[in-house]
């Protein structure tokens, strides 16, 4: 299992919680964006300004499966089955992530990883 820090609190944090936090990195971060770290993040920052649609949908899933399955991105404790995106206003979608938790093999839901679009 691995072991982080909050973000916020700067307290040590483990299991879903910190695979959470570390999607949420991944997710909201662009892809070259690190000057140390040009391979971490994700494509996601491709769907600003689009509408939410089936493609967005589409796009998103292929986009987010690629940044989960990325070595230099560390969560290769994340087995991603399924993705659901929900506006939220403001420039904003949820994302809602359904896998496995390959740490103890169990199935797991992350919800509420918010992303600006």
């Amino acid at each position: 299992m691995k072991v982080g820090t909050h973000r916020d609190t700067g307290a040590v944090i483990t299991g879903v919680d910190y695979l959470k936090q570390r999607l949420s990195d991944v997710i909201n971060t662009p892809l070259g964006s690190l000057v140390a770290r040009r391979e971490f993040g994700s494509r996601m920052y491709e769907l600003t300004d689009r509408n939410i649609d089936r493609r967005f949908y589409m796009d998103a899933y292929v986009r987010l499966s690629e940044a989960i399955n990325k070595v230099e991105n560390g969560l290769d404790d994340f087995k991603l089955d399924e993705m659901s995106v929900s506006p939220e206003g403001n420039g904003q979608v949820s994302i809602d992530l359904m896998g496995t938790y390959l740490s103890n093999g169990k199935p797991i839901t992350i919800e509420g990883i918010m992303l600006d679009v």
